[in-house]
């Protein structure tokens, strides 16, 4: 594959109000995602966007954000349906996950997320946990040294790589806004298909997964995971 035919797909998922679009902007430095100065919801709908990062053609899909669980599990379900549904629509391989955390606020929710992604991911596609809004750290790398032991077990323990950032990029906090989008650009880098690294297929590691975990035979679609892991994530399985 040459340079010419390379193209990068980034997934860029987390919770509500952790800084996605942000950390989208900071890595293209256009202003091509809504950003929110508090925690509403900015993302509303998953967006593929299609961008030139340092001379990679990027393709980043920013995925609407999670939220704590409604009691209608039946709404969950579609609600995780809508957000995956654009990427498996268009069939699209993922090289990377950046999965998107609040360094201040880190929940229940979020290490949900991350065992649910891992889990359904981890051994087909590299997640990268971006720890954002670290802005106000003297050296953003000490809180992942100082919180690594409070993190719930799944994540303090994970072999996946991971960048403590800032999405802001007001002149306050340039020095470590350059810095943040130098580490993040590397990563992305060091996944880009023209230096022989494969990408998957979405809906192939999806199904990979529930072939592993024996939750499917080699025929279900698409349709029939998407509710099963939403029912999981939500913990109305065993």
């Amino acid at each position: 594959m040459t340079m010419d035919d390379a193209v990068l797909s980034v997934m860029v998922l987390g919770e509500i109000g952790v800084g996605k679009s942000s950390v989208v902007n900071l890595i293209t430095r256009e202003d091509i995602a809504k950003v929110s100065a508090d925690t509403e919801v900015c993302t509303r709908f998953t967006t593929r966007h299609e961008v030139t990062v340092e001379s990679m053609k990027v393709h980043i899909w920013e995925v609407s954000g999670f939220n704590r669980p409604k009691e209608d599990l039946k709404r969950n379900a579609t609600d995780f349906k809508e957000r995956l549904g654009p990427i498996l629509e268009a069939k699209a391989s993922i090289d990377v996950i950046l999965l998107c955390m609040r360094g201040q606020k880190l929940t229940v929710v979020t290490e949900r997320i991350f065992k649910l992604i891992d889990d359904i991911f981890g051994q087909s596609i590299p997640i990268v946990l971006v720890i954002n809004h670290l802005e106000r750290e003297e050296e953003m790398e000490d809180w992942w040294t100082r919180n690594r032991d409070k993190l719930g077990a799944s994540m303090s323990r994970t072999r996946h790589r991971h960048v403590c950032v800032t999405g802001l990029q007001d002149e306050e906090y340039q020095e470590k806004s350059r810095k943040s989008r130098e580490e993040l650009v590397a990563i992305l880098q060091s996944k880009y298909p023209s230096r022989g690294y494969a990408n998957v297929p979405l809906e192939s590691a999806l199904n990979d997964y529930l072939k592993r975990t024996g939750q499917t035979s080699s025929g279900q679609t698409s349709r029939g995971w998407l509710t099963w892991i939403q029912a999981w994530f939500w913990g109305s399985r065993a």
